[in-house]
């Protein structure tokens, strides 16, 4: 309970905790008073530095993030193109059995659905390049 300043009467009555209105703290000396707070520019010059030290931390981090990012991007665009082609392996074999054993049918593409397929391919193409 000791630890603080207790509270003094300031000169209209009102109660006040800081220490330059109480009598006793002023008959010390201006020195007393301010003995546990630092300068003004000892706090900027620490909070200058704090903020440097997060902006360094946040630089090195942002570029840990893109280059994990770019990595993360070339695996995906990989499990991409490898689903691809067993999804196409797996049409062939679908194909080649079915020819085998059925009757060959002839079936024509309506042009609709022609061009409908050639537009798939060609969305397939550009997401595999990109």
């Amino acid at each position: 309970m000791g630890d603080f300043a207790s509270p003094a009467a300031g000169p209209n009555g009102s109660i006040c905790i800081n220490n330059s209105m109480n009598p006793a703290a002023a008959s010390m000396g201006p020195a007393a008073s301010v003995v546990g707070i630092p300068k003004h520019s000892t706090v900027v010059e620490r909070l200058r530095q704090r903020i440097e030290g997060c902006r360094k931390h946040h630089i090195t981090c942002e570029n840990r993030y893109q280059q994990a990012h770019a990595e993360q991007m070339e695996i995906d665009r990989r499990d991409t193109v490898n689903l691809y082609q067993r999804t196409l392996e797996q049409r062939a074999k679908k194909s080649a059995s079915g020819s085998s054993t059925k009757q060959p049918q002839s079936k024509q593409l309506d042009p609709d659905s022609a061009s409908s397929a050639e537009q798939r391919n060609n969305t397939l193409i550009a997401v595999r390049t990109s």
